[in-house]
């Protein structure tokens, strides 16, 4: 399983891809002198309680304000708010009361009022119309560790199975650190060295005390601490010995991203390569072609068949769709046909998953399956689609297939979702470019799957011109690249986006229409 990093960077923005296998699996943006992004801690003030809520409204100078629910005070509130309160002079005389003392609280309005100064952690981003949701559970993430102020506990990653290992990082950790902090020992600390450990718990302490100095320092609604930029991010929390190449066109970034990593991975630093070449970066290595393709209503999948994804601000549903193999199949055994349908299933769920991280879908996701009335295939689809979400860093949980065949699950999102629009900020819907595009890898497709012989390419005649216009023509650029002749048949009675795919035994491989 190889993975690539290829950092395209532009004057106002860093785009970020991360590919597995030369297939693009996550997209980031990084806006340069982005004012809130998840991990930024903020000094706020309290602007409203919303009681029927029971949340508040906190100032960190976003426009909208941003949301602080009751849920997401932790119980480390009291030692935050005498830490402010002692560092800072406030006139009213609620900032001397003792928090600890309190009766009742399990309302917010009990713990904050308005005016009040407080700590708070950005959650989630700002997304459409809503402000950034915020929690006052500050943490600051290492690659190894992450330090959590005001706490004392120390809990492991559950994917570190080993019980002495677990024992050992525990064991550890409890020397080092100091008191009143707490510790997550993550996933990549597995049988890491304690020297190393150490030197990132120090480094962590360092940023904690850089954020109480700007704390006695400034004033609210400022920032107090912000996280690292999204490459170093993505580095700190994805990179694994799966790596292969993070390829950049920009040198002082390149620079930069080798002194980080000859911190967490000395022996990696030679995958690090510096992009010259006079084609764009995610030109040269087919990002582009794949984000026309794939960040488009619907999603072509390699049998021909293709989900239909549609948006709204909480919920998503995602059709699968199984194109023209429906006909295909109709001379197919009841036994055969119920076989294609749970292949093309997992092939679709194997996309949605892959999909819902390239976008960065959040809420609830509604997937309508193609009708399946076998329980055991059923319980098959269920545990592939399990098994490729296992990948997924974001919060999610998945139900079983409903009596009416559909699949429910929620994912959380922390960023505003991934769209073409977003990322390339020109709209691509219903191009022509992305038609020949979506043409390309489904003929790409069927070369690599079953390599047939003697592919024709039935079309309407415009498109039919259009691929053979020029020199070189698109369909002599497909003989370079895929080493085939595909003969392409102009037919006038195909609608404009009507195709057959057939080889040289008459045989139609694919049949289907193209809607974006």
């Amino acid at each position: 399983m190889n993975q690539e990093l290829i950092i395209n960077a532009e004057e106002q923005e860093v785009k970020i891809a991360l590919l597995e296998e030369g297939k693009l699996l996550e997209l980031h943006r990084d806006v340069l002198n982005k004012k809130f992004s998840v991990g930024d801690i903020y000094f706020g003030i309290v602007k409203k309680i919303l009681y029927g809520l029971n949340a508040a409204i906190i100032d960190i100078g976003h426009s909208k304000g941003a949301f602080l629910h009751y849920d997401d005070i932790g119980f480390q509130i009291d030692q935050m708010l005498n830490l402010i309160s002692s560092n800072h002079i406030n006139n009213n005389q609620k900032e001397s009361n003792n928090f600890e003392n309190q009766e009742n609280k399990n309302s917010i309005n009990h713990i904050l009022y308005i005016g009040q100064k407080i700590l708070v952690q950005i959650s989630k981003e700002p997304i459409s119309n809503k402000g950034p949701k915020l929690t006052t559970k500050i943490c600051i993430p290492g690659r190894n560790l992450i330090l959590i102020p005001f706490s004392e506990k120390i809990s492991i990653s559950k994917k570190i199975k080993n019980i002495k290992e677990k024992n050992r990082l525990i064991s550890y950790i409890r020397k080092i650190i100091p008191n009143k902090f707490g510790m997550i020992i993550r996933t990549a600390a597995d049988n890491e060295i304690e020297k190393v450990l150490n030197e990132e718990l120090i480094f962590l302490m360092k940023k904690w005390k850089k954020t109480l100095n700007n704390l006695m320092k400034l004033f609210p609604p400022v920032r107090v601490l912000s996280e690292n930029n999204k490459t170093y991010c993505l580095l700190r929390d994805i990179f694994n010995d799966h790596f292969k190449s993070i390829c950049c066109n920009n040198d002082f970034l390149c620079q930069e991203i080798h002194s980080y990593l000859s911190l967490i991975a000395p022996k990696k630093t030679s995958i690090i390569k510096y992009y010259k070449g006079n084609v764009p970066i995610f030109e040269k290595y087919g990002i582009e072609k794949q984000i026309q393709v794939f960040l488009g209503k619907n999603v072509p999948l390699e049998n021909g068949a293709y989900l239909i994804i549609e948006h709204t601000e909480a919920l998503h549903v995602i059709d699968v769709n199984s194109g023209m193999i429906n006909h295909m199949m109709k001379n197919c055994t009841e036994s055969e046909r119920s076989n294609n349908i749970l292949k093309i299933n997992l092939l679709a769920a194997t996309e949605i998953a892959r999909q819902l991280r390239l976008r960065d879908m959040g809420g609830i996701i509604v997937v309508d399956f193609i009708d399946m009335y076998n329980s055991i295939q059923k319980k098959k689809l269920y545990e592939h689609l399990k098994e490729e979400m296992k990948n997924d860093r974001a919060k999610h949980q998945i139900l079983p297939p409903n009596k009416f065949g559909l699949v429910q699950f929620t994912r959380h999102r922390v960023r505003p979702e991934l769209k073409k629009i977003n990322v390339n900020n020109k709209q691509y819907q219903n191009s022509p470019k992305n038609y020949i595009h979506h043409l390309e890898f489904v003929i790409e497709t069927i070369i690599r799957n079953k390599n047939h012989k003697g592919i024709q390419l039935h079309i309407h005649s415009f498109v039919s011109a259009f691929l053979k216009k020029g020199f070189p023509s698109i369909q002599q650029k497909w003989l370079l690249k895929y080493k085939k002749w595909i003969k392409i048949i102009p037919r006038d009675s195909f609608r404009y986006t009507e195709y057959q795919i057939i080889d040289k035994n008459h045989e139609i491989l694919l049949s289907s229409f193209y809607f974006h």
